[in-house]
């Protein structure tokens, strides 16, 4: 009603997420990474394109062009993945892409009825220009998998052990 969108809520509470973290004597603030399966990995793409306290981050299963989800996907998909005025602007991967070199690691499923496998490669072409133009090429990285839909172990290892990597032991 006054201009907000329910993405802007969500997101504006992961942010208020990462400012507890911070504010934990626990935790160190240069190593705080994100990561997210589907709605949780458009999350986590939201929170790396615009905190700047987000040192790394992982989205899974959660990535492709918008022109390949218009005709058939875009009804089974969550609204954040949508932000309102987005669109005139730039692509979903742009989006996730504004704060290359930022490390960044999307995990695809090859076989994901949610998203074409066109759309993915689209995406990953993608990011990988963004963080070319970026001046690090390495800092993003695609991993593609078979399977449907899915966060498995061997993708978990895979993750866990990048973020392991990018933010230290």
């Amino acid at each position: 009603l006054l201009g907000t969108t329910y993405a802007g809520i969500i997101h504006y509470e992961d942010r208020v997420a990462v400012n507890y973290l911070l504010s934990r004597k626990e935790v160190d603030s240069s190593r705080i990474g994100c990561i997210g399966l589907s709605g949780g990995g458009c999350r986590s793409g939201l929170l790396q394109a615009v905190c700047n306290n987000i040192k790394a981050a992982v989205v899974v299963g959660m990535m492709s062009s918008y022109a390949e989800l218009l005709d058939h996907n875009v009804q089974s998909h969550t609204f954040m993945l949508f932000p309102a005025g987005w669109p005139r602007f730039g692509d979903w991967p742009d989006l996730v892409a504004a704060r290359a070199p930022s490390p960044l690691l999307v995990q695809y499923d090859i076989d994901d009825t949610l998203f074409p496998l066109s759309g993915m490669k689209r995406a990953d072409q993608c990011l990988q220009q963004h963080y070319s133009r970026a001046g690090s090429p390495t800092a993003y990285e695609g991993q593609f998998y078979q399977g449907p839909h899915k966060f498995d172990l061997e993708m978990q290892q895979n993750a866990f052990s990048w973020l392991k990597t990018q933010l230290g032991d």
